[in-house]
């Protein structure tokens, strides 16, 4: 299956040591499915950044309901990065679920469970999916001596998965990141040449809400 963007990053956050999507990896991916969203539409010509804000392109909304709804957002007019990325965050979770669920790659189970996270767990049943997209991640990194001359829908993978948040480390953990910190930085710059604004939008969005102890507005 051609996974999209956010459907890579919500597998991103799955451990395989642990067997489950730990708790502490969920806060703040509903921020980086938004910015992987963005991606996806300005990668697809629907639309453009000057790297304060984002118009929508074009006349035609995108086929992914869950792209083709962030799409609209930019339809009511030219938004900063901060507000596209953060303020509805929380609600970025459930149809990227749907869309995994339809595809028998993830299960929710209903249940009563003491985190704050839902009513529900939820459980990966295609672990090939999710294997594939943290070995390219780690892949990436470790292998690419100069991220620059990747594609830049390549290098948005690991630059949105592990932006401002260690707990993201599943795929590379702290002493990987720190071995790997100049690549890293690397991925990073050529990011943001590809697409101002947006890493720093990302980085904003979990530092304030890190504050608040979650990743939801």
């Amino acid at each position: 299956m051609d996974l999209t963007l956010p459907q890579q990053i919500y597998l991103c956050a799955y451990a395989f040591e642990k067997n489950k999507f730990p708790a502490t990896l969920l806060q703040f991916r509903g921020q980086r499915l938004r910015a992987a969203a963005l991606v996806e539409l300005i990668l697809a010509g629907q639309a453009e950044t000057d790297g304060r804000q984002v118009r929508p392109l074009g006349d035609l909304s995108p086929t992914d309901p869950f792209l083709a709804s962030v799409w609209e957002e930019l339809r009511a007019g030219p938004k900063r990065w901060m507000p596209l990325v953060h303020n509805a965050a929380h609600k970025a979770e459930k149809p990227v679920e749907d869309q995994l669920m339809a595809a028998g790659i993830i299960e929710k189970k209903a249940g009563r469970t003491l985190s704050l996270l839902g009513g529900s767990k939820v459980v990966l049943r295609r672990e090939e999916e999710a294997l594939v997209v943290q070995q390219a991640l780690r892949t990436r990194v470790t292998t690419t001596p100069d991220p620059s001359s990747l594609p830049l829908a390549q290098v948005a993978l690991p630059v949105i998965a592990l932006e401002s948040d260690a707990t993201m480390g599943v795929v590379l953990d702290r002493p990987e990141r720190r071995k790997y910190k100049r690549t890293l930085e690397e991925f990073a710059r050529t990011f943001d040449r590809g697409i101002p604004g947006l890493r720093k939008a990302l980085s904003n969005s979990v530092l304030s809400s890190r504050s608040v102890g979650g990743g939801w507005s």
